[in-house]
């Protein structure tokens, strides 16, 4: 069942608005008056062209039955004052009870940097950004459930939206601006490769945040190459996932939940609560949610065993998983930091190879990695 649509937005309904002068709507914009223009913008027809890109489109989806339910709508805007003002206004006009076409849930997100005031910062930061909005929505909901319309907004977030949801496989809508309906965009030739993306999963994990460095960033793989972007500032190096490698990296956490199951090494047999968790380090109860996070990891079904070797009680990292230094073929390292303390503890899995173990790894920094 497909109940939530996910909406890029651009400024078409702003601009058709700022063109009627002598409007009531004209001079409701003016005033930043979100409410006022939403309950004028429902006294017209949503297939009037005055609504703009959003509304027009959105009524097309719904006619043309592509939702099931109207439950949850998602507003993708600019990180721009036209983006907030229009996120505003289509948010009123779909939680009005007045609208036919109203949803349960209505929400806005900005997406931080996509702005056409820095070139390098709509680059790096926004496209980035909007692939990791629409990947953490696929992650929270289910692509199964979700439609995206990618009408509205600039040229290359249109783009970056329809590839997203190609790649994990959601419906993808557009209008064109002279069609009266509607058309779902074709599929595209999308080469991903998951043995390399699981040879290199925990890079990538912490590619997505940014890797400092004193100098050039080692890449093991040639094929980074392409999906990757560093910055030098002064005598360090930033080196973060670039927008097509965020999708690269979306898309086969996507394809990898889906095939999990066949790559994962089997069961432990052993119930969460009999499986052991020692505190070698004596900081039990020291770390402020650290048994609480360890009972979740356990419950892993190939989790074995755990046992915590290092706690600093004044260092704040990422959470994440990797192969741990001590026995790499069947356990692996995770690192749990909270309230400024960070303790290491290492799992004994039930994994019989390396794919087993890089699967395991994906699939705990997939669940709790932050």
């Amino acid at each position: 069942m497909r109940d939530i649509l996910i909406c890029t937005v651009g400024t078409s309904l702003k601009n058709n608005i700022s063109g009627q002068n002598e409007s009531p709507l004209y001079s409701l914009l003016m005033a930043d008056n979100a409410r006022g223009v939403a309950l004028e913008l429902l006294k017209h027809s949503p297939e009037d062209r005055l609504n703009g890109a959003e509304i027009n489109s959105i009524h097309s989806i719904i006619a043309g039955k592509r939702l099931d339910r109207l439950d949850n709508l998602i507003f993708l805007v600019s990180d721009t004052p036209d983006g907030s003002l229009t996120g505003r206004i289509l948010s009123q006009v779909y939680e009005n009870p007045r609208n036919a076409e109203r949803f349960e849930s209505v929400s806005v997100k900005t997406i931080d940097g996509l702005t056409d005031q820095d070139v390098k910062r709509f680059r790096n930061d926004g496209l980035r950004n909007l692939v990791r909005l629409i990947g953490q929505q696929a992650r929270l909901h289910g692509s199964e459930r979700i439609v995206i319309n990618a009408t509205g907004g600039y040229k290359a977030q249109i783009s970056f939206a329809g590839m997203i949801g190609q790649a994990l496989e959601i419906p993808v809508c557009y209008l064109f601006e002279r069609f009266s309906e509607v058309i779902e965009l074709p599929p595209q030739p999308v080469s991903l490769d998951l043995a390399f993306w699981l040879d290199h999963v925990e890079l990538f994990f912490d590619l997505e945040d940014g890797i400092e460095s004193d100098g050039p960033f080692n890449q093991p793989d040639e094929r980074f190459a392409t999906i990757l972007d560093t910055v030098q500032v002064e005598k360090r190096w930033l080196t973060i996932l670039s927008p097509t490698g965020q999708l690269f990296h979306e898309s086969l956490r996507h394809r990898f939940t889906l095939s999990s199951s066949t790559i994962l090494p089997p069961d432990s047999g052993i119930k969460p609560e009999h499986k052991k968790i020692r505190y070698e380090d004596d900081n039990r109860g020291k770390h402020k949610g650290l048994e609480i996070f360890l009972n979740k990891v356990r419950e892993s079904p190939f989790v074995k065993e755990i046992y915590t070797h290092y706690y600093n009680p004044s260092l704040n990292v990422p959470i994440r998983f990797r192969k741990s230094t001590k026995d790499p073929r069947h356990q692996l390292e995770g690192i749990f930091s909270n309230a400024g303390a960070t303790t290491k503890f290492d799992i004994i899995t039930t994994a019989q190879n390396s794919r087993q173990m890089q699967a395991c790894i994906a699939e705990l920094n997939d669940s709790f990695a932050a």
